[in-house]
């Protein structure tokens, strides 16, 4: 293993040797978690590329624990509360549960880089998403998700986002009507003004 930690970036480049199996950091990684990487690999007397493949491989032993039960619901968020207008959220939280056990496994916010609008739907669905609660939805990211078989439950009240995910996996979700004048709520086909929606 190479204890070379830091060096220049060519070989013979005049400053230390620095290890030939080295590759740099995709720069799409999150800053956050490259500068952890950086810390990680500097504390463990590692390469960065060694921090980098550890990083990967606990992530995927997460993913083989996690199974198949797995859903990944997200939330268009205003204030960390949920959105009543789809194209007019600040952030998407994604929330990845377990419908078995009823837990929330992980939260995070995410933003698109042409940031948010109707035509986020087919970023959502990029993400691997399940589910999407949401408030208001137009007819276009309706179509957009359900194209992609992304299931789609709107007229979520806006409550804050930890709530609504909570209430959808214990069955006690009560939705209104689409207030952006899109289809109703494809959960289970209810047209009452007011209903429960049931995640089975």
């Amino acid at each position: 293993m190479c204890n070379k930690r830091w060096g220049g970036k060519r070989i013979n480049a005049g400053r230390k040797r620095t290890c030939l199996k080295k590759v740099p950091f995709n720069r799409r990684i999150n800053e956050n978690i490259l500068n952890i990487l950086k810390r990680y690999a500097y504390l463990h007397n590692i390469t960065e590329t060694e921090a980098l493949e550890s990083a990967i491989l606990l992530q995927t032993n997460i993913e083989i624990l996690k199974g198949d039960n797995i859903m990944k619901i997200a939330i268009p968020t205003e204030n960390e509360r949920l959105c009543s207008h789809f194209g007019h959220a600040e952030t998407f939280t994604f929330a990845e549960v377990n419908p078995v056990t009823k837990e929330i496994l992980s939260m995070e916010t995410k933003v698109p880089a042409e940031g948010i609008s109707c035509q986020s739907a087919g970023w959502l669905s990029e993400q691997g998403v399940n589910l999407v609660l949401a408030g208001g939805m137009g007819a276009r990211p309706l179509g957009i998700f359900e194209q992609n078989g992304v299931k789609v439950i709107s007229g979520c009240p806006e409550l804050p986002v930890r709530d609504v995910v909570n209430q959808y996996l214990a069955s006690t979700l009560v939705t209104g009507e689409n207030a952006c004048g899109g289809e109703h709520s494809h959960c289970h086909g209810h047209h009452h003004k007011h209903h429960h929606c049931h995640n089975g």
